[in-house]
């Protein structure tokens, strides 16, 4: 069984309407983007990468944005990176990432906006890879902002944690507890987790605690109830 999202779709309406008109973007169409793309980040069988997650992302957006004032160098870039990031998103797909960058360029190519700026955005949202390497600037951000669940309370992550399972329901235990712990130990191999000051000082030692307890349950064989 897979958890709907219990985010506020008419908030995220709002805010994806306050975004269009900041960029100075046609209503009609912005709009009928937004309500697609709140259809897609609802679609089955997403559990944790759901319109929650997208409400958490931009609630954090929102709050560097007012804490932190010109910490982001174009605010609108990241925005719309976070709105996109995970527009397309199959769990036994390699390409979610690249499929949700094009359909951001796509759409928004066809706006009255800068191709850099469109430019911008698929960089960001292809960041989101999480691979390791070298980023600068707002991709930062917007890493840091994706990973912000890492360093939540101990209930939230291990909820965070069940829902990651539920979306890979299809694998079979041994195969889904290598490749998780694969992946958990890859964030905890780094040197640290978030780019940013005003993340790391928050977030950076729960997420290590996080990370190593949900990774010593997968390897005795349990997943958190």
């Amino acid at each position: 069984m897979f958890h709907r999202s219990t985010a506020d779709t008419d908030a995220l309406l709002t805010q994806w309407e306050a975004l269009g008109i900041s960029l100075g973007c046609p209503a009609e169409v912005w709009m009928k983007e937004g309500q697609c793309l709140l259809r897609s980040w609802q679609r089955w069988p997403r559990a944790y990468h759901n319109a929650s997650h997208l409400q958490a992302c931009l609630g954090h957006w929102h709050t560097v944005q007012n804490e932190l004032p010109g910490a982001l160098e174009q605010p609108h870039a990241v925005a719309l990176a976070l709105w996109f990031h995970d527009a397309v998103y199959w769990p036994w797909s390699a390409h979610n990432e690249a499929r949700s960058a094009q359909w951001a360029s796509r759409f928004l190519s066809g706006q009255p906006l800068p191709p850099s700026l469109v430019r911008t955005v698929h960089e960001h949202i292809m960041a989101t890879c999480h691979n390791p390497g070298v980023l600068q600037g707002d991709a930062t951000w917007v890493l840091d902002i994706d990973l912000a669940v890492l360093g939540q309370s101990d209930t939230v992550y291990r909820q965070f944690e069940r829902n990651v399972r539920k979306e890979y329901f299809f694998v079979r235990w041994p195969r889904y507890m290598a490749g998780r712990s694969k992946v958990l130990q890859g964030f905890l191999s780094r040197p640290r987790i978030y780019h940013n000051e005003w993340f790391f000082y928050r977030y950076e030692a729960q997420a290590r605690t996080n990370l190593a307890q949900a990774l010593a349950a997968l390897q005795s064989g349990m997943i958190y109830a």
